[in-house]
């Protein structure tokens, strides 16, 4: 950085932060073990020959592994206060429960301070007062560890695309971090392997498979919840031999896991949503 800013003097941290902001973005960039950067290697960036351009920490991607069973899934649940991080609304709280080898292995939760109050309906459904966050770090805060976890790992969730939103966008706010890389949505994993349950909410899958959510509306529980709902369906997949990344992409691309909004859909995801149920998830 001393060399490429043609600063005599530049201190670790002061380098380190103006490297991720110059070249995270950039897919010909990756960041070795080291902590170094060097130009990336071309690599496959998913079966179908796509050209996306980093994994969620910068680096290239590779292919997924051959086997379901072998990939890594960052199952993420958030906590917010409203539905659209574009209109001011921020994460309350995250939680990421890493699935490998058809097992959880870890999970990372946290409350965080969002900088601005929570209106009194969320903190009805969530149970998560100002009280409880104002102490709390904020999302820049713990930016690089969110970062950390979810690199490498197939970005999951139960409603994929609004967690995806508010973790992106929260990221590219608070360091320049530009979130890519392969997704999964549970919900459409669902409409795929169970096609006789009538509604595909977390509280009806979760039913299905006999899974207690410790707590409910809160981003542990329910990403802990859906990481064992997903490994269900891993399962259930591998059952009915769709037993590779490329296989259930495939499976996730037929008609039958995709469905339009119908008109009753679009009143219950109106704003404000009720505090007695959770439409989103």
């Amino acid at each position: 950085m001393c060399v490429v800013c043609k600063v005599d003097r530049l201190q670790a941290d002061a380098a380190e932060r103006m490297a991720v902001a110059l070249l995270s973005s950039h897919p010909e960039f990756v960041r070795l073990p080291s902590g170094h950067w060097a130009l990336a290697t071309p690599s496959p960036a998913s079966s179908q020959g796509s050209e996306r351009a980093s994994l969620h920490d910068g680096r290239a991607p590779e292919a997924p592994p051959v086997s379901l069973l072998d990939v890594s899934f960052a199952v993420v649940d958030v906590e917010t206060t409203g539905t659209s991080p574009s209109a001011g609304d921020r994460i309350t709280e995250i939680a990421i429960a890493q699935v490998r080898g058809g097992q959880v292995v870890d999970v990372y939760a946290q409350l965080v301070n969002p900088q601005r109050p929570i209106p009194p309906y969320i903190t009805q459904l969530t149970r998560i007062s100002w009280d409880m966050v104002r102490d709390q770090p904020t999302f820049r805060d713990i930016a690089p560890t969110v970062v950390d976890r979810l690199a490498g790992h197939v970005f999951t969730a139960h409603n994929a695309a609004f967690d995806w939103r508010f973790v992106s966008e929260a990221l590219d706010r608070g360091i320049g971090h530009a979130l890519a890389g392969p997704k999964l949505c549970t919900v459409r994993l669902a409409r795929a392997l169970l096609p006789d349950l009538a509604r595909k909410s977390l509280d009806h899958v979760t039913r299905y498979f006999g899974i207690d959510i410790a707590a409910r509306h809160r981003a542990e529980g329910d990403a802990v919840a859906t990481a064992h709902a997903l490994v269900r369906m891993l399962r259930i997949a591998e059952d009915e031999g769709v037993r590779s990344w490329p296989a259930l992409e495939k499976r996730l691309s037929s008609p039958t896991a995709k469905r339009r909004l119908t008109a009753s859909d679009r009143r219950r995801r109106a704003f404000p949503l009720p505090a007695s149920e959770d439409y989103i998830a």
